[in-house]
């Protein structure tokens, strides 16, 4: 049987997707969140899920919502995908260009107005692509570096398919 998240789990995800990203607490209202221990999972609330779930043998059910980082949470790709259409902070739009470049080259130079520094999500043309890190200029770095966290299993086709669209490959 999964045992929900405790209060304060349950802050930390609101004070991410809510604070750092501007996701609504009323886009989670429906979630039931666990934890297991450095990953808070989400699975869709519904009506006898306990019963549900008693039924079946399983190790991990839902979507991983945030992964320790360190010290820091990391909202996952899927579940920023999941709630794409609530971002309203912190998002980079990707141009098709520079998304098929961060796929093969993992990062992309260059400031960003309106965007703090830490974690982001990425949009493509399409939507909300999953998570990146944007470091601000400093005195090592003249421009803002945006680092994908894409998880590369996942980008391995697409990758390979960016690799042969950029020029010089």
């Amino acid at each position: 049987m999964l045992i929900s998240a405790n209060p304060t789990e349950k802050r930390t995800l609101q004070a991410v997707y809510e604070e750092r990203f501007g996701i609504p607490a009323r886009a989670m209202e429906e979630w039931f969140v666990y934890s297991t221990g450095s990953v808070l999972w989400g699975l869709r609330d519904a009506p006898h899920l306990d019963e549900a779930l008693a039924a079946l043998r399983f190790e991990r059910t839902g979507i991983p919502l945030l992964r320790k980082a360190g010290r820091h949470w990391k909202p996952t790709t899927v579940a920023l995908q999941v709630v794409g259409e609530f971002v309203s902070r912190n998002m980079i739009e990707l141009s098709e260009r520079e998304l098929e470049t961060i796929l093969v080259e993992g990062e992309l130079r260059g400031t960003r107005e309106g965007v703090e520094q830490g974690y982001v999500a990425l949009a493509g043309p399409d939507g909300v692509v999953g998570c990146g890190l944007y470091l601000d200029p400093d005195e090592k770095q003249s421009e803002g570096l945006l680092i994908s966290q894409l998880p590369k299993a996942k980008w391995s086709g697409l990758k390979s398919s960016a690799a042969q669209k950029l020029p010089g490959r």
